[in-house]
């Protein structure tokens, strides 16, 4: 056997024996998260779905990823929160820009006036929700880095084989 093919062997080894800690690009623009997750990106966010079921469509890979790391740790508050949260910014925007938008296409100054102060409440909790994603998923890569550390730390000292 040379030395190619036992490197070879160990490379495949290892990867399979560190799938479950991997954020791994497929040849269909998809990731496949930590072996148990698949993010596909759409038109407006990023589908995570697992092999039998799909979760939700983040608005951002950067958010469908916390979740994902969330969810791998047990950390299921966190996941919910992110998820919710999630939702609640993608509502809060969709209804922000349709207002806006009809405020803007109407003929009456005082029309417009009205559906801009009906913004203004919704923008400020626009701001708030993207705030507590932002510590959460903020939170979640804290998780991630802290977990990469930990096997890290694992793998020093052994010896392949």
């Amino acid at each position: 056997m040379t030395q190619e093919q036992k490197l070879e062997r160990f490379a495949e080894r290892e990867f399979k024996r560190n799938l479950n800690n991997m954020i791994v690009e497929d040849n269909k623009n998809g990731y496949v998260v930590f072996g148990k997750y698949y993010l596909t990106p759409q038109d407006h966010g990023c589908l995570v779905s697992t092999w039998t079921r799909e979760i939700h469509c983040f608005a951002s890979k950067r958010n469908a990823i916390s979740w994902c790391v969330a969810d791998k740790y047990n950390q299921f508050t966190l996941a919910n929160t992110i998820l919710n949260l999630d939702r609640k910014k993608q509502i809060l925007t969709a209804d922000i820009h349709c207002r806006q938008s009809v405020g803007k296409r109407s003929k009456s100054d005082h029309f417009y006036e009205i559906t801009h102060m009906k913004v203004q409440p919704k923008l400020s909790l626009l701001s708030s929700v993207s705030s507590e994603l932002e510590k959460c998923v903020n939170l979640a890569k804290y998780m991630q880095i802290r977990g990469f550390s930990n096997e890290t730390a694992r793998t020093i000292g052994t010896t392949a084989k």
